[in-house]
């Protein structure tokens, strides 16, 4: 709920900013035709003299305005936060009408359109004006608000607890009373005796329904601990009773990296635990954007595939393709394709230079590995060697960023915490490969993958790919 809260209110601000924008424009329009009227000579230097009918701008502010909602959105405008009035939103204000006025003249420009430039500036002005203007209101409102437990729309919350995390939690609530969350006090769980009320301390758990009778509570958040829950039952008993809806604060689990959500099946209620990134509709673009690029991919280097191919098989005996068993999401196997780069039967020798291993871990790495084709060595340090793998990547084995795939023997080996980038679909590339690959020893390496999947996002992926092409291009790190 207080999230939803928060999206609501967003939600509105982005709608009144929306109306604000699309009035901006007729107030600009008609204080030109004001201003004109008022200081034609001087008007008539500055503007151009040309003053288009109304209705001939309405498609070109249409689009600004599209533009101008893009750019809010990414500049963080509709970000939750915890501040009533921050300058960053300000700053955020006049950056996304820069970009809006920037946006029009290349515009204007670009389709070499006869309007008023000027007129277009005065409309920037007028939008970025409003909008800070509405948000310096809505900062007064709700300073105003604060201790007016009665006024429409305010959430009086009263938290069961009165120890230091109770007090943390009223602080936190606290921070975001510019969304109507107003802290009556706290109940103190450690005694049961009836106690008058001291300071914010309401009572204690024996004056709970005398305080729920003579008190204007919308919510109950219960901050308890673990060896306390069994209290809980009466607070559950007394909310249904009166309608309270009442939360549980569930930060006494240990959980500093992982993401908790609750979730239903049917009505049996779920607290979910994640480590990894589970969020459906990024994963689904994610898993979309894969099979476009892998496809394209595949279709535009055909001929290099098929001269790599021939080359391989002119220059040493064995199959083109050499395949391998790794191990893919959760330690799921699957068949991985690349260009063979060594002799045939390298697999069946590795025992023999096992010890010349230059790779920490259960990684093996070999900077001079006698098993290596001549045509191999190139087509390793140029990364050629792993374009097969675009066929894995459409199967969906893999994505095109995501943690190396790793062999079945060296999963044996991992600690407990190193198991954890099998949570995750393996990749082509991955920070690792643009980090310096195998100059990096293995604990960095699993690190980096581990911090991958911790900060994963769409744009992260587009950072890894980018950097991915001068790595491949030059060669860094590659053996």
């Amino acid at each position: 709920m207080f999230l939803e809260r928060a999206r609501f209110y967003l939600r509105l601000q982005f709608i009144a900013d929306l109306l604000l924008s699309c009035a901006a424009f007729p107030l600009a329009y008609y204080s030109r035709i004001y201003m004109t009227d008022l200081f034609p000579e001087e008007i008539s230097r500055l503007f151009n003299p040309l003053l288009l009918p109304r209705h001939e701008y309405y498609w070109m502010i249409g689009l600004g305005i599209l533009w101008w909602s893009i750019s809010a959105f990414s500049l963080g405008l509709y970000r939750i936060s915890i501040h009533k009035m921050e300058w960053t939103k300000v700053r955020i204000i006049v950056e996304g009408s820069i970009l809006l006025w920037l946006f029009l003249g290349i515009l204007s420009y670009a389709l070499v359109l006869e309007i008023s430039r000027p007129l277009i500036s005065v409309f920037v002005v007028y939008q970025a004006a409003m909008l800070i203007f509405v948000r310096v209101l809505q900062t007064i409102k709700a300073k105003r608000r604060v201790g007016e437990s009665s006024r429409k729309g305010q959430l009086n919350i009263v938290i069961i607890g009165a120890n230091g995390r109770a007090r943390q939690m009223g602080d936190l609530i606290a921070r975001y009373s510019e969304w109507g969350l107003r802290i009556l006090g706290y109940v103190d769980t450690d005694s049961q005796e009836l106690t008058p009320p001291r300071g914010d301390v309401l009572g204690s758990m024996a004056d709970l329904e005398r305080i729920t009778n003579t008190m204007v509570i919308d919510e109950i958040v219960y901050v308890g601990e673990r060896a306390n829950l069994a209290g809980l039952d009466r607070i559950l008993e007394l909310s249904q009773e009166q309608g309270i809806r009442i939360r549980v604060a569930a930060d006494f689990f240990p959980a500093k990296i992982t993401n908790l959500s609750m979730e239903f099946l049917e009505n049996v209620p779920f607290i979910t635990f994640s480590s990894t990134p589970d969020h459906i509709v990024p994963l689904l673009i994610k898993r979309t954007i894969d099979m476009i690029l892998a496809s394209i991919g595949l279709i535009v280097l055909l001929p290099i595939l098929m001269i790599v191919g021939l080359l391989v098989k002119l220059t040493s005996k064995g199959p083109i393709i050499y395949r391998q068993v790794r191990c893919g999401l959760f330690g799921r196997k699957f068949t991985l394709y690349k260009f063979r780069s060594m002799f045939e039967g390298a697999d069946d020798i590795l025992w023999e230079i096992k010890h010349l291993n230059e790779m920490d871990g259960p990684t093996f790495k070999m900077r001079n590995d006698p098993r290596v084709t001549p045509l191999g060595k190139f087509l390793r340090k140029s990364s050629i060697d792993e374009l097969p793998q675009l066929w894995n990547v459409l199967r969906g084995d893999m994505s095109l960023v995501g943690p190396r795939a790793p062999l079945p023997e060296e999963v044996k080996e991992y600690a407990p915490w190193q198991r954890r980038r099998l949570s995750v679909k393996p990749g082509i590339t991955c920070l690792w490969q643009i980090s310096g690959r195998n100059e990096i020893d293995f604990h960095e390496w699993i690190k980096l993958d581990l911090d991958y999947i911790d900060n994963w996002s769409l744009g992260l992926d587009f950072k890894i790919l980018l950097y991915t092409l001068p790595v491949v291009l030059f060669g860094k790190g590659a053996r």
